[in-house]
């Protein structure tokens, strides 16, 4: 029978979003009327030109606005020479705003200010490392987790992450008696069991709130109270959580937080996001929430068609716009250095299929049913009003089995020989055929992880039919080189680097001066009255 009374990890629910609550009264109360307006000159091309860059990343919404900070911080402040950091506040929102990351007339001038104290005390604070420091490659760790952390809290500035902070601790409380230190060290890598809770914590920010590592490092850095004027200190905690960041157990822990995270997505969506449509008025009753949470998961499942359909046109997007810098700089060239002329069948084919493969998959993405959304309304009443022990975590299974090992590097071989052969009889040549299957590769694994936001919402296990079966049989190995391809892809975006050098840095440069000119000319029409 269900209580109607909340447990204490439902209470925990609701003291913390009346602790939001406060805190966004008061900081709204507090804040000052006097803004700061940005000119709108050059704002349309800043904002193409955001559009494309952010298209070569394939970045995800949430963070485009810290990484653009990122980027323009690694661009205003040299590590080189120390210089001056006075204007680079006002500028940094000058940029944010004409890219349309933030609303004119929104920012007000302690806004500014703030931004400028954060970025003086972690530029001060490297150049105080570097000078103490003789290796160049530890100040250009120190230089990593400057800007990573400086951007973090930039934006915090601009953007409140209490809600995400609170949220993470309740998921905390929830799974930290669920995943015990002995599932994390099953492969023996010398965790120390005092860590468990950060890898918990760092397993719910990448596997819920898809957090990128800076932001993890950040909250960890703010959790732990390390201050950057503290350098051993902060030189030491950085080097801990680096380890903590790549180390299996990490690894072990999100896959287990994201396959048992479908009821902790919801509660976030529906309490703790900005505009949650979900009150605490829903928590008097497990009826009410009950309610509530249907509603919710309903548009929940639409909200997940939109995001299909958006990455389905983003990945072809990034497919074409990479595709089209690769085959005009590598294969174009190639095809006239070997045969005095471009092979267009070969070119068009991998120009146009990996796009036309991603689009059609969209036909094989559906919503989770009904049962899916019972289960997880049943699971979040348990969680929320009886015994939240009584809910089992499902462990991602061992894949150990050296016969289907075998079998699995068996398909895999036997699968690329034959497309291999299908391109052969296309007259594709090795270098055309490379570009194939690394496209190829990289829409499959686009693919797979679109799919991957629906298995994120289900509660229960889906049964998988004989096409699917097949479907996985003929695409796995493509997922598989597709990762690799996009996990070094991430980390040298040469596309990306192209863009930043050729484009960005005169871009901003003369949007900057045409800032200047325009506030130089408004100073002498006052001159004039």
């Amino acid at each position: 029978m269900t209580s109607t009374q909340l447990n204490p990890l439902g209470k925990l629910l609701l003291d913390s979003l009346n602790q939001i609550d406060r805190y966004e009264a008061e900081a709204l109360a507090n804040r000052e009327k006097d803004t700061i307006h940005i000119p709108t000159v050059g704002s349309t091309i800043s904002t193409a030109y955001e559009q494309l860059r952010n298209a070569s990343e394939y970045s995800e919404g949430d963070f485009l606005q810290q990484r653009a900070i990122r980027r323009y911080l690694n661009r205003a402040l040299s590590f080189h020479t120390q210089v001056s950091t006075s204007k680079l506040a006002g500028e940094l929102v000058a940029e944010l705003t004409q890219a349309e990351y933030l609303k004119n007339d929104e920012t007000t001038k302690t806004d500014v200010k703030q931004l400028a104290r954060h970025i003086k005390t972690y530029y001060e604070a490297y150049w105080q490392y570097a000078q103490m420091e003789p290796d160049s490659d530890k100040r250009a760790k120190f230089q990593h987790w400057v800007l990573d952390v400086l951007a973090v809290r930039c934006e915090q500035v601009l953007r409140s992450n209490v809600r995400q902070l609170m949220f993470a601790h309740f998921a905390v409380q929830y799974l930290y008696e669920k995943i015990s230190y002995r599932k994390l060290t099953r492969h023996d890598e010398g965790l120390d069991i005092n860590d468990t809770p950060l890898v918990i914590y760092i397993a719910i920010h990448r596997a819920l709130l898809k957090s990128e590592d800076a932001i993890i490092r950040a909250a960890l850095i703010d959790s732990y109270q390390q201050d950057v004027s503290n350098i051993e200190n902060f030189e030491s905690f950085n080097r801990r959580v680096d380890m903590l960041l790549e180390c299996k157990a990490t690894v072990t822990a999100t896959r287990i937080v994201s396959k048992n995270g479908a009821a902790l997505r919801f509660i976030y969506t529906g309490f703790y996001q900005k505009d949650a449509p979900i009150t605490t008025q829903s928590l008097k009753s497990p009826e009410a929430l009950e309610q509530s949470l249907h509603r919710h998961i309903d548009d929940g499942y639409d909200r997940l068609d939109k995001r299909l359909n958006s990455g389905i046109i983003k990945s072809i997007i990034f497919l074409l716009i990479t595709k089209g810098i690769i085959g005009f700089s590598v294969e174009v060239p190639y095809d006239y250095l070997i045969y005095n002329e471009i092979l267009w069948t070969p070119f068009i084919i991998n120009l146009l299929f990996p796009a036309v493969f991603i689009a059609l998959t969209r036909l094989t993405l559906s919503r989770p049913s009904e049962r899916n959304t019972a289960a997880i309304i049943r699971q979040t009443e348990t969680m929320l009003f009886e015994d939240p022990k009584t809910i089992v975590v499902k462990t991602p299974k061992d894949t150990s089995s050296l016969g289907f090992n075998l079998v699995y590097a068996f398909v895999f071989i036997i699968v690329f020989a034959l497309l291999s052969w299908r391109l052969y009889l296309f007259h594709f040549n090795i270098v055309q055929g490379m570009i194939f299957f690394i496209f190829l590769s990289t829409a499959a694994f686009l693919a797979f992880r679109l799919s991957r936001q629906i298995h994120e919402l289900e509660a229960v296990n889906t049964s998988q039919g004989s096409l699917s079966l097949m479907r996985d049989i003929m695409y796995m190995p493509f997922i598989y080189v597709g990762r690799q391809i996009s996990y070094r892809y991430s980390k040298i975006n040469i596309v990306a680097i192209v863009l930043d050098i050729l484009i960005e840095m005169p871009l901003k440069t003369i949007l900057r001066l045409v800032r200047q000119w325009n506030q130089f000319l408004n100073a002498k029409k006052d001159e004039l009255i």
